[in-house]
């Protein structure tokens, strides 16, 4: 029987190869625009964030490039991808007179495969796709009338993270060019989560100067200097247009 399995994947080899070399190779470049949703931990209030239980941050607008190397009905994809986001508010609940304003910043490189479907006499090529995603996340934090923080800009140490998105669109074709409309789940910090704060911070600042989604080794419900209890899910919802020229 093994003699027969082998010849089996031989053959199947030998047509998935001649059906890639007889499929038209398209390279496909250009600029995106579109809208991040930061969802799971990465939502939230401002009291949220001071609360250290999650990020507390608000949608904005991102930008980027998107290429494609298409093959058949298989794309091999890379984006780049910058997101300023934002939020600021009331840092402690009782408090009204404490705020917070919240800056991260992430710059996403996507690089994976797409699986896309043909439709007979139609322009749209619908397409579902997996990529590995290699994040960096930056930006700052200013507390005003905040009791033990202090009331000036705080810098955040920048960060990686490694992640997976998923993600459902189509390629829309218009003359020599195409539209690419997606929807995307990022799971930026799947493979990576820390806690990067000084195990034996003096106050509560030290929290603020690094992404810290991991767990605080020394957290504690009454240590105002540590308030990270629990692991925090980096994730987004992110909706894409690029427009794409051929090569």
């Amino acid at each position: 029987m093994k003699p027969i399995k082998y010849f089996s994947f031989i053959f199947a080899f030998i047509l998935l190869f001649q059906s890639s070399s007889n499929a038209q190779l398209k390279i496909l470049l250009g600029p995106a625009i579109g809208l991040t949703t930061p969802t799971v931990d990465y939502s939230g209030d401002a009291t949220d964030y001071y609360a250290g239980t999650k990020y507390g941050l608000r949608s904005s607008i991102n930008f980027g490039a998107m290429g494609k190397v298409s093959l058949g009905p298989i794309n091999f994809n890379l984006s780049a991808i910058y997101s300023p986001l934002s939020n600021d508010g009331i840092s402690i609940p009782d408090k009204p007179n404490s705020s917070v304003e919240i800056k991260q910043n992430l710059f996403t490189i996507g690089l994976g495969t797409q699986f896309g479907f043909n439709i007979p006499l139609s322009p749209i090529k619908p397409y579902v796709g997996l990529e590995l995603l290699f994040t960096t996340i930056s930006g700052s934090t200013k507390f005003q009338g905040t009791e033990t923080v202090q009331s000036s800009a705080i810098d955040m140490e920048t960060a990686s993270r490694t992640g997976l998105g998923f993600s459902a669109g189509a390629e829309i074709k218009i003359f020599s060019m195409a539209l690419d409309v997606s929807l995307r789940y990022n799971l930026i910090n799947l493979f990576s989560k820390n806690y990067d704060g000084p195990i034996n911070a003096t106050t509560r600042d030290e929290v603020y100067k690094h992404l810290n989604d991991g767990v605080d080794p020394q957290y504690s419900a009454s240590d105002v200097k540590h308030p990270v209890g629990d692991k925090r899910t980096i994730a987004t919802i992110q909706f894409e247009l690029g427009i794409l020229f051929g090569f």
